[in-house]
């Protein structure tokens, strides 16, 4: 199920999926759009105190076990078609609370190496490595399939990502742009990295996605409105996170199940990774300005029980109503012990 918010000054539009992705859609995803009926640019005391109420509800709908989850592991399956591109593989996220955060893709074709690309968050310091199959240029491999160092590779330490020219062997081309929820902040004069707005960009994805997951969130969630469609309603709840951009979570009003969340960001410019690439949009494409705000939405479905706690089998991701990606999980580990290595592959 899927909802909009259209802001005051645009209007609304009916979400649309790019036609390789229409077997995506058919695998139970409603992408029905919703309009925004009421809702409160300032949010006052007691939206904030309507805001908890429903979150406690919501924590109570999944199974309330949610915030005694001290680690999880999530395994599955990805595809994710951006600009023609159609790339499918697995994956592995692991979160540590209070501050480790992974996650591992990994595709390729079957007999030959594959690639593994890495996301990681530990301690406030981001890292992205590639790693594999497509070796080459400043992101080559080694006969051990490790990401070479570039030589600024202290800097790549101190959490930007390995640096990549437009085009590079595991760069993500230029469409792929649409898809990047980390805010062009990351990049400063000349395209360089900003470690910072990069690790503040991180910082605010791992929180959607353990909003996502367990409902939980370390920013107060407050009211804000109503979304209605023909198949019904839902609250809309809001906050901000490390990035400054605003966060809604839409919760079913007759069950309190968590429906959906939508955010607003400009697309990143980061080089490489899953959501890496378009590193000439924007100021960077011959003058024609900054980028413009994309709104993103993640919806999540398929709610099976494990250890208590109702999770998400099927989720689903994309920007201007276009769904792009979809992940479909096959298995969580709740409360699993890590080895020591595991946020630092």
């Amino acid at each position: 199920m899927r909802f909009c918010i259209p802001s005051p000054d645009m209007t609304h539009r009916t979400p649309r999926l790019p036609s390789p992705l229409s077997a995506i859609s058919s695998a139970g995803v409603a992408l029905t759009a919703f309009l925004l009926l009421a809702w409160s640019v300032s949010v006052n005391a007691q939206d904030a105190a309507r805001g908890a109420a429903l979150l406690a509800l919501a924590q109570q709908a999944v199974g309330g076990k949610g915030l005694a989850v001290k680690t999880l592991q999530v395994t599955g399956t990805f595809r994710r078609v951006v600009g023609g591109n159609d790339t499918e593989g697995d994956f592995d996220v692991f979160i540590e609370l209070p501050d480790k955060y992974l996650r591992s893709e990994k595709t390729g074709t079957p007999g030959q190496p594959s690639t593994e690309t890495i996301e990681a968050l530990v301690g406030g310091v981001s890292r992205d490595a590639v790693r594999g199959g497509r070796g080459g240029g400043p992101r080559g491999g080694t006969p051990d399939g490790d990401a070479v160092q570039p030589a600024d590779a202290g800097d790549a330490a101190a959490g930007q990502r390995e640096a990549a020219p437009d085009g590079a062997p595991g760069e993500t081309p230029q469409a792929d742009a649409a898809a990047d929820p980390a805010p062009a902040a990351g990049r400063g004069r000349g395209g360089a990295v900003d470690p910072d707005a990069q690790g503040r960009a991180r910082q605010a994805e791992v929180s959607r996605l353990l909003l996502m997951w367990l409902l939980r969130s370390e920013t107060p969630l407050a009211w804000v409105g109503i979304a209605k469609s023909p198949d019904g309603t839902a609250d809309v709840l809001e906050a901000r996170y490390a990035d400054g951009q605003p966060t809604r979570l839409f919760v079913e009003s007759k069950t309190y199940m968590p429906l959906m969340l939508q955010w607003t960001a400009v697309p990143g410019a980061g080089p490489g990774g899953r959501r890496g690439g378009g590193g000439r949009r924007g100021a960077e494409a011959g003058g024609a300005g900054p980028p413009q705000a994309v709104t993103f939405d993640m919806t999540f479905s398929e709610h099976r029980t494990v250890n208590g706690i109702k999770l998400p089998y099927v989720i689903t991701r994309g920007s201007n109503g276009q769904t792009t990606e979809r992940w479909t999980v096959s298995r969580y580990r709740v409360n699993p012990t890590f080895d020591a290595g595991a946020f630092t592959r």
